[in-house]
């Protein structure tokens, strides 16, 4: 699996972003591009069950995504598949099996 380079890119700045852009823009500015593909088709499913369920999707994405960036800035390694938040993790392993959460 590969792993996120540090971009340097301000956990702020991919916050607001992913908030900004569907929930995949800061994703894809930290190089997880694929996980932000299966982030955004699980809120729409989740959506489309029940809007509760996407609303805590899209909110467990934007910590998901302050996260990694804050860990990406501090030099750890982070998955290109990693997720931060289990209650997220839960929701997309449905989708994507490679995911893997190390909270």
């Amino acid at each position: 699996m590969a792993k996120l380079e540090n971009k340097q890119v301000n956990p702020i700045v991919a916050l607001i972003a992913n908030w900004l852009v569907f929930g995949i823009l800061g994703y894809m500015m930290l190089g997880q591009t694929s996980k932000s593909i299966k982030v955004l088709i699980t809120s729409i499913l989740a959506t489309c069950l029940c809007v509760i369920p996407g609303i805590i999707v899209g909110v467990c994405s934007l910590i998901d995504v302050f996260q990694v960036a804050t860990a990406v800035a501090q030099g750890e390694e982070v998955d290109e598949h990693e997720y931060k938040v289990e209650l997220l993790y839960k929701f997309c392993k449905i989708i994507d099996k490679q995911a893997v959460f190390k909270g």
